[in-house]
């Protein structure tokens, strides 16, 4: 089985006010799209760490079948979140698929897509590539939980991705929307639109 964990801590500090988890693309929030997203038959479980804001994001989203965790260290980084989700995975879990809320612009086929290569490489750590750039989602087999949980990881994830190298496998992809994040009303409304 797989798990989902959504990283939605933090403040959107470069958004204006505008939370990001709510924000509306193609007419849902960031994070029903994102949900959405992984609902795929191999996802067993899906967990949403809230932080800054996190009473507007849990009145305003109330999603079937997820889990609403609430970091209370997100101020320091997306990696406190990232530990709180796996900490919270069930004993069945084999593999975890995870992403910032911010990039919700990934396509329906590359998490099918991803998903699908995993399950023929259960014990590699799967990313995709743009042109290049590794991007989101990414997935962590569960025999990298622990070094997820106790390992120092100054830059997160990632360097993982740089000390187990032989553990990883990269995917081409031709989706820009895995190494695009909204990050700015600015990047909002070059991909997206007119924020509301």
């Amino acid at each position: 089985m797989l798990s989902a964990v959504i990283l939605a801590a933090g403040e959107s500090k470069r958004m204006e006010g505008y939370r990001k988890a709510l924000l509306p693309v193609d007419g849902r929030t960031f994070l029903e799209r994102t949900i959405a997203l992984m609902n795929h038959g191999e996802v067993g479980e899906i967990f949403v760490i809230l932080g800054a804001g996190a009473e507007d994001v849990e009145r305003l989203i109330k999603p079937e079948g997820v889990r609403y965790l609430v970091n209370e260290e997100w101020r320091s980084g997306q990696l406190s979140s990232l530990r709180l989700g796996v900490r919270h995975l069930s004993d069945e879990s084999e593999g975890m698929l995870f992403t910032p809320v911010d990039h919700p612009l990934v396509q329906k086929s590359t998490y099918d897509s991803l998903i699908s290569f995993w399950m023929d490489h259960r014990e590699r750590i799967v990313v995709p590539v743009y042109r290049g750039r590794k991007g989101h989602p990414a997935l962590f087999p569960r025999g990298f939980y622990d070094m997820l949980l106790y390992s120092e990881l100054p830059g997160g994830a990632r360097d993982i991705l740089y000390r187990e190298k032989e553990s990883v496998c990269y995917v081409e992809v031709s989706d820009f929307g895995v190494v695009q994040d909204i990050d700015t009303v600015e990047d909002y409304r070059r991909y997206i639109g007119e924020l509301p």
